[in-house]
């Protein structure tokens, strides 16, 4: 398996600040009311949406949606299933050591 990834402008390697800036230009926006978390590991960043504690007890538990992955060398966005940013972070290390990253030309709207 691949991971398929998308370019960005990231100035890299990527940190922090470059991974928070990378998510508010180029991934979709956020649920209301959900706030951004971003995980950092080995060889990028998680990037998932997540339900604030102060949510109303009634409002209906969100289902399925995706995380995001920031490649460090590259800034490359990939898309990953709503897996623990713990078990994603695992998959892409695996992957990218035995050099499986593809990044595409463009995203897949701007080809």
């Amino acid at each position: 398996m691949d991971i398929h990834a998308y370019p960005t402008d990231a100035q890299t390697p990527v940190d922090q600040a470059e991974a928070i800036r990378i998510a508010a230009e180029h991934l979709p926006a956020d649920a209301p009311g959900h706030d951004r978390q971003i995980v950092e590991f080995a060889d990028g960043f998680a990037v998932f949406a997540v339900e604030p504690l102060h949510a109303p007890p009634d409002r209906p538990i969100p289902v399925g949606g995706s995380v995001y992955v920031i490649d460090k060398q590259t800034g490359a966005v990939s898309f990953w299933p709503t897996y623990p940013s713990e078990v994603v972070a695992a998959h892409y290390t695996l992957l990218h050591a035995a050099g499986r990253l593809v990044v595409a030309d463009a995203w897949p709207d701007q080809e």
